[in-house]
C-alpha cells in the first residue's frame, strides 16, 4: 500500500509545479500573489477558521465532535458555510487590498488561485497522505506493539483501504486545486467589476462544492467513488460556467 501513496504523492507535487510552471510561463504570474495566496488559505482555514470551530464545536481529546454524531445535518450545514465564509472572505480582503495598490489583472486571479489552491494541496493532501504512510508503516512494523497504540477505529480505516481509494485522495485534491482557482476568479470579478452578486454565488459555490465530502464525513455518503464523482460533475459544470459568464470571446 505505501507504494500507492508514494506514487500518488509524487503525482500531487508533479501537477503542482506544472501548474505554476505554465500559469509563469504562459500567463506570467506574479509569485508575490501567488505567496500571499497561499498565507491567506493558512490564515482564513487552518487559523482563524480552526479557532472558531474550538471555540463552537468542542471536539474531545480523541477527535470526535459531539454535534457530528447528535445532529449531523446541522454539522454539515456549519461545516461548508464556515469553510466558504472564511476562504471567499480571504479572496475579498485580499483583492480589495490589492485594488489600491495597482490596477487588478486576470493573472492576479489565476496566481491567488494557485497560491490558496496550491498550498491546500500540499497542507491537506500531503499531509494526509504522509499520514497515511506512517499509519501503513506501523502497520507493517515488525513490532506488533506500535500498531496497538493506534486506535482501534483509525486501525480499522487503514486497514480497509484500497489502493484505488488512496489515489482517490490525489483526484480529490487536483479537482479542489481547479476549484479554488476557479472561485478565485468569481471573487475578482465581483472586485473589478463591482458586481457583488459574483461574490455571493462564490460562497454559494464553494458551499456546494464541500457538501458531498461532509455528507460522506458523516457517512450519509459511503461510496468514495460516487462522492468523487459528484466533485468532478460540479467542477466540470463550473468550469463551462465560469467561462461562458466571464470569458465568453476567448
Amino acid at each position: 500500500m505505501k507504494i500507492h501513496v508514494i506514487i500518488t504523492m509524487l503525482a500531487l507535487f508533479a501537477v503542482l509545479i506544472a501548474a505554476v510552471w505554465y500559469a509563469r510561463k504562459k500567463y506570467k504570474i506574479n509569485f508575490a500573489v501567488l505567496g500571499l495566496g497561499a498565507v491567506a488559505f493558512f490564515a482564513s482555514s487552518q487559523v482563524l477558521e480552526k479557532i472558531v470551530h474550538l471555540l463552537v464545536l468542542h471536539p474531545q481529546k480523541d477527535g470526535t465532535v459531539p454535534l457530528m454524531t447528535e445532529n449531523p445535518l446541522l454539522y454539515v450545514i456549519y461545516g461548508i458555510c464556515m469553510a466558504a465564509l472564511f476562504e471567499e472572505t480571504a479572496r475579498l480582503i485580499f483583492f480589495k487590498w490589492l485594488e489600491k495598490k495597482r490596477t487588478l489583472e486576470d493573472s492576479d486571479a489565476l496566481a491567488y488561485g494557485l497560491g490558496h489552491g496550491g498550498l491546500e494541496l500540499l497542507y491537506l493532501g500531503m499531509g494526509s497522505l504522509i499520514s497515511l504512510l506512517i499509519l501503513f508503516s506501523l502497520l507493517e512494523s515488525s513490532n506488533p506493539d506500535l500498531a496497538n497504540l493506534l486506535p482501534q477505529n483509525t486501525l480499522e480505516t487503514v486497514q480497509s483501504l484500497s489502493g484505488w481509494q488512496v489515489y482517490l485522495l490525489g483526484v480529490e485534491r487536483v479537482l479542489a486545486l481547479v476549484m479554488q482557482i476557479g472561485l478565485s476568479f468569481w471573487v475578482y470579478q465581483a472586485v473589478r467589476q463591482k458586481k457583488w452578486i459574483y461574490l455571493v454565488a462564490a460562497y454559494g459555490l464553494h458551499a456546494l462544492f464541500d457538501l458531498a465530502p461532509s455528507l460522506s464525513q458523516v457517512g450519509w455518503l459511503s461510496n468514495p467513488l460516487l462522492v468523487e464523482g459528484l466533485l468532478a460533475v460540479e467542477v466540470i459544470i463550473f468550469i463551462y460556467f465560469t467561462k461562458s459568464i466571464f470569458y465568453k470571446k476567448q
